[in-house]
C-alpha cells in the first residue's frame, strides 16, 4: 500500500508579503533564533501566573471588529479584560496600532516589512514563515517550558508531533500555535438512511456501490412523490472547491481519496520524491469516474453553479453529500421532526478497503514574540489567563457584556486537537456506566460537562445504538442538545469506530515560486477539473493540464520544496 505523508496546503496567501520583506537585514538580524532574555522582577522559580512587583508593559498590535458595542467607558485600549490582566499580573497592555479584521494582515505585513514589530502578535502561516526567514522572532523554547500553564501545555501536546513540527524549527520552539481540531478535516458521506430503507439498499462502501445507490436515488423515486426531482449526490456549490482543502463542505474529496488521489497536496512518493497530488495518475482516474457520474445524472446537474446547497438538503431532495461531522447540526431539525434520517459513513473505501482523508494543517494561527521583547513571559501569561478564566467570564456575564474575541489581547481559540474524539469516547463510556461524571477533569473540556448531564436524560435504550429513533426528541432539553448529540455520537462516532488513514502534507509554507505562480496554476487546475467533470472537455485534457502545470512553474515549486524538506 502506498504510504503518503502530507498536510493540506493552506491557500490563503498574502502575495504582498514578499514585497514588504525587510530589505537587506543586518548581520544582527540574519539568525532566525535568539535565546530569550527573560527580564522579570518576580522570584524564581518561574510562575505561569506570577505577579510582577513592578509593573511591566507589553506593546501589541490590536484587532477588533469596528462594530463591537463596547460597554460604557470601555474600548479596545481600556476594557474589563485589560483590567483583569493588570489585576492578575501587573501587566499594562498598550496598543501601538489597532486594525479591523479586514485590515489586520496588512498591518502585520507592513510591520514585518519595516522591521517595526510589536512585542508579540498573532500571525498566519505565511507571516510566520517570513518572520523566521528574516530572523525577527524569539526562540521561546525555555520560555514556554517555564511559563506556559499546564492547561496551555496540554492543548499543545494534544496535537502531537504534527502540531509541534509546525512551530519547532531546528529544535527550537518559535511560536505558540492554536491547535486545529483534527476530526473536522475528515469529510464523511452523509446519506438518507430512510431512502436506503425504502429501497431495500445497504449503505455504499465501494465506488461501484456509490454509483449503484446514487442511481437508485435518482431513478427509483425514494421520496415517494412520483416526481423525478431527487439529486443523487450533491457536489460543491458556486464558489466551492471540488477537493483538496480538508473539511470541505459538499466537496467530492472522499471520491478522490478512494483512488488515493489527494488534490492540492504536496506529497512524497515511494521513491521519496516530492510530488503534487493534483497531477498524479490517481487524480486522472478520479476525474474520469466523476465525469461518468455527472453524465449519468448521479451528481447534481447544477454542480458548481448552484447558489446554495443547504436548501435542497433541508427540503428533502438530496440523497448524499460529503461534509465533516458537524454537519449533523444542520440536518438535526428534519431528523428530530422525523421527516428525514441522515446518517454518516466513511465511504467510499479505496481498493485496499481503507478510508483515506486529507487533514488540514494542525494550526493556522500562531502567537509569536519579537526577539527584542523585554518581558516575553508576559505574553505567555496573558494566554494562560485567557485559557484559565474563559469559562469563568462566560459564567459571570463578562463574555456576554463584551466578547473576548473582540477585545482580549493575543486572542485565539485554544482547544484539544482531539476534543471531539475525546468527547465521543467519554460519552460512550458514560452511557455504558464505565465512568461517572466525577471521573472527568473538565478544566480542558469546555462543553463536556453539559454533554454528560444532557445525554443521560435524552438517550433511550439501547444505549449503544445512536440512531435517531433512540433519543427522546420531545424532552425539554432536546432542542438545545440533540443537534450536538447527533453530530458527536453519529458523526464523530463513525470516524472513531470505523477508523481512517490521516494524510498530511510534507511541506507547509510558501516558496518563492509559489508566491509568484501558484495562484495561476491553481486557477488552471480548478478550471480543467471542472470542465472534465462537466463534460466540456475529454479526460485527455488532464494530460495537457499536467504538461502545462510543470512547464508554467509547477516543477520549480517541486524543486524548491524538495530542497527544503530534504
Amino acid at each position: 500500500m502506498r504510504k503518503f505523508s502530507l498536510i493540506i496546503l493552506l491557500l490563503a496567501v498574502c502575495l504582498m508579503l514578499n514585497a514588504c520583506a525587510p530589505a537587506a537585514p543586518s548581520s544582527e538580524t540574519t539568525s532566525t533564533t535568539l535565546q530569550p532574555s527573560v527580564t522579570t522582577t518576580e522570584a524564581e522559580p518561574a510562575d505561569p501566573f506570577g505577579y510582577y512587583d513592578e509593573a511591566v508593559t507589553l506593546k501589541l498590535g490590536g484587532i477588533t471588529d469596528p462594530n463591537t458595542a463596547f460597554p460604557s467607558g470601555q474600548s479596545i485600549e481600556k476594557n474589563q479584560y485589560l483590567d483583569a490582566i493588570k489585576e492578575a499580573f501587573n501587566i499594562n497592555v498598550e496598543y501601538e496600532w489597532v486594525a479591523a479584521p479586514t485590515d489586520y494582515n496588512t498591518k502585520i505585513n507592513l510591520a514585518i516589512g519595516s522591521d517595526s514589530l510589536p512585542d508579540a502578535m498573532n500571525v498566519n502561516a505565511t507571516q510566520f514563515q517570513t518572520l523566521l526567514k528574516y530572523g525577527q522572532l524569539m526562540d521561546i523554547t525555555q520560555l514556554f517550558d517555564e511559563y506556559a500553564s499546564d492547561m496551555l501545555k496540554s492543548f499543545i501536546n494534544s496535537g502531537g508531533q504534527p502540531l509541534k513540527d509546525m512551530v519547532i524549527i531546528d529544535g527550537k520552539m518559535m511560536a505558540i500555535p492554536a491547535p486545529t481540531l483534527t476530526a473536522v478535516s475528515v469529510d464523511q458521506m452523509w446519506i438518507r438512511q430512510d431512502w436506503l430503507d425504502s429501497l431495500g439498499l445497504d449503505a455504499p462502501e465501494s465506488i461501484e456501490d456509490l454509483r449503484a445507490v446514487a442511481k437508485a436515488f435518482v431513478t427509483q423515486d425514494p421520496d415517494g412523490n412520483n416526481q423525478a426531482d431527487t439529486i443523487g449526490i450533491l457536489g460543491p456549490t458556486n464558489g466551492g472547491v471540488l477537493a483538496g482543502v480538508g473539511g470541505n463542505l459538499f466537496g467530492l474529496d472522499p471520491v478522490f481519496n478512494a483512488f488515493k488521489s489527494f488534490p492540492r497536496s504536496w506529497l512524497k512518493d515511494d521513491s521519496n520524491k516530492v510530488v503534487y497530488g493534483s497531477v498524479l495518475p490517481e487524480t486522472k482516474q478520479a476525474l474520469q469516474l466523476l465525469s461518468e457520474f455527472y453524465r449519468e445524472g448521479l451528481i447534481d446537474p447544477e454542480l458548481l453553479v448552484r447558489a446554495d446547497g443547504f436548501g435542497p438538503v433541508l427540503s428533502g431532495s438530496v440523497g448524499i453529500f460529503f461534509a465533516p461531522w458537524w454537519m449533523g447540526y444542520t440536518v438535526a431539525s428534519p431528523v428530530m421532526s422525523g421527516t428525514m434520517d441522515w446518517r454518516a459513513y466513511l465511504s467510499p473505501l479505496a481498493n485496499d478497503g481503507e478510508y483515506y482523508s486529507q487533514i488540514s494543517a494542525p494550526t493556522s494561527q500562531y502567537v509569536v514574540i519579537n526577539k527584542n521583547c523585554e518581558n516575553p513571559e508576559a505574553a505567555v501569561k496573558i494566554i494562560n489567563l485567557l485559557i484559565r478564566d474563559a469559562q469563568k467570564w462566560v459564567d459571570s456575564g463578562y463574555e456576554a457584556a463584551l466578547p473576548s474575541s473582540n477585545s482580549y489581547p493575543l486572542y485565539n481559540v485554544y482547544d484539544n486537537a482531539n476534543e471531539d474524539i475525546f468527547t465521543y469516547l467519554t460519552l460512550k463510556d458514560y452511557l455504558a456506566d464505565k465512568i461517572t461524571i466525577d471521573d472527568i477533569d473538565f478544566s480542558t473540556h469546555k462543553l463536556l460537562k453539559n454533554d454528560m448531564e444532557a445525554i443521560k436524560k435524552l438517550k433511550l435504550a439501547p444505549y449503544d445504538d445512536y440512531s435517531p429513533e433512540f433519543w427522546d426528541m420531545k424532552h425539554e432539553l432536546a432542542a438545545n442538545n440533540i443537534p450536538r448529540m447527533l453530530s458527536v455520537m453519529i458523526g464523530v462516532g463513525t470516524i472513531v469506530e470505523t477508523g481512517y488513514n490521516e494524510v498530511y502534507n510534507v511541506y507547509y509554507g510558501q516558496t518563492p515560486a509559489m508566491e509568484e505562480r501558484y495562484f495561476n496554476l491553481l486557477k488552471m487546475e480548478d478550471e480543467t477539473f471542472a470542465q472534465i467533470i462537466l463534460g466540456q472537455k475529454s479526460i485527455d485534457a488532464f494530460d495537457v493540464f499536467v504538461a502545462d502545470w510543470y512547464r508554467e512553474g509547477g516543477q520549480t515549486i517541486l524543486d524548491e520544496i524538495h530542497e527544503i524538506v530534504d
